[in-house]
Parts: C-alpha cells; structure tokens; sequence
C-alpha cells in the first residue's frame, strides 16, 4: 500500500512540476531559469520626471557591471520622439545600458513601452507575417486599459491620453496586416516569403523579422 502511495505521490509531484508552456509552444524552462538568476549589473537612479510624461528624466544615474563602473553619478534623459545613438569603446558599457532600460532596472514608468531586440525570433510554424502581428490582441487590450484609465484620472486633454488612442488607431483591425505587410516588404520579404514558416528562414532572415516586430509595435523606447 505504502509502495502504490509513494507511486501516486511522485506521479502528482512530476505533474505539478512541469515547465510552462509559451505562447510559441515551446516549454517556458529557459524564461523560468532567466527570472531567479541574479543579475551581474548593479543599476541605480531616482526618476525626477513627473510619473504621466512622456520625456523621462533619471538622476543620479549610476550603473555597474560585475563590480566594474560604469557610468557614475549622471543624469539619464530620454525625450519623445527622440533617437539617440551610444558611441564608444569596446567595454565601455553600451550595450550593458541598452539591458538595463529593457530589463526596467532603472525606474522609467510601467505605462512606458520598451522592446529591446536582442536576437532572432525563434524557429517556429508561424509564418513570418504572423510572427509580426502576434501580440496585437494582448496590446489593444493594454492600450485600452491605459486609456480608459488616463481618460479618468488625467482628463480628455491629457497628451498621454492622446498618444494612446493614436497607437490603438495604427493596431485598427482592418489596416494591421497592410502594415507589417509593408514593414516586411521594406527588409526584403517578398509576399511569398512573408508566407513561409518562421523555421524555414536562416538566424539572419530571422533577425529581420524581429526588427520588423520591433517596428510594428512602435514601442515609446
């Protein structure tokens, strides 16, 4: 009796146990492992804009790698509608900044968006068109809570209440595909490829589907 218990017992164990499964149908083991790790960058800076504007200004902005500064006591500026460019030695912190604004470390408001492209969309059976427009539902719905939200707490004239319903107007159902359609088209995709399974592309194919993710969502950084 006990010997069948115990049977049961681990068999409810492993079943409790199992990886997630994501929404490309692949085991959520890796993301899982990425959450507990502890990270090697100690960032740290006080936002100094208001928590609603659009520019983000962060003070005392410092940030460290593996024990190693790199960036001490500045201040940290990120304004609308701006592009900026990081120029600089091999080793000098570049990229180990662009981590920290996607991974949040620093406080830049939660209503910000951010999409930091990283690496090639993964091989998988959606086609490259889909692989562009896959989050358009979940977005749609943030936006809509934001802007039901600001619409409340900030009023009809609220410039952030402005921007959200111009970015819920680019997600409007009838014009999404023409649009990543067109964003593909410009890296090179012709109507065929943007047809084809996101496996069948190379790592490099891959990356420009990432980009053209990227360019879809048209995140605020």
């Amino acid at each position: 009796m006990s010997k069948r218990n115990n049977k049961k017992n681990n068999k409810k164990t492993s079943n409790n146990s199992s990886p997630a499964i994501n929404s490309n149908g692949e085991t959520g083991l890796e993301d899982q492992v990425e959450k507990i790790k502890i990270s090697p960058r100690s960032v740290t800076g006080q936002l100094t804009s208001q928590y609603k504007a659009r520019d983000i200004k962060i003070e005392s902005f410092a940030l460290s790698l593996h024990g190693h500064e790199l960036v001490k006591d500045t201040k940290l500026e990120l304004n609308w509608n701006r592009r900026y460019g990081l120029v600089g030695p091999n080793g000098s912190g570049k990229s180990t900044l662009l981590k920290c604004i996607g991974e949040r470390e620093i406080p830049i408001p939660d209503w910000v968006t951010i999409f930091l492209l990283e690496r090639e969309v993964p091989p998988s059976e959606m086609t490259a068109l889909e692989v562009v427009t896959q989050d358009v539902a979940s977005e749609v719905k943030r936006l809509e809570a934001e802007a039901e939200e600001a619409a409340v707490t900030e009023g009809p004239d609220s410039e952030r209440l402005q921007w959200l319903y111009e970015a819920l107007d680019e997600l409007d159902p009838d014009t999404i595909i023409p649009r990543a359609a067109e964003i593909l088209h410009g890296l090179g995709f012709s109507k065929a490829m943007q047809q084809k399974q996101a496996k069948d592309f190379s790592g490099g194919w891959r990356m420009r589907i990432a980009l053209a993710r990227a360019l879809f969502i048209k995140p605020m950084i």
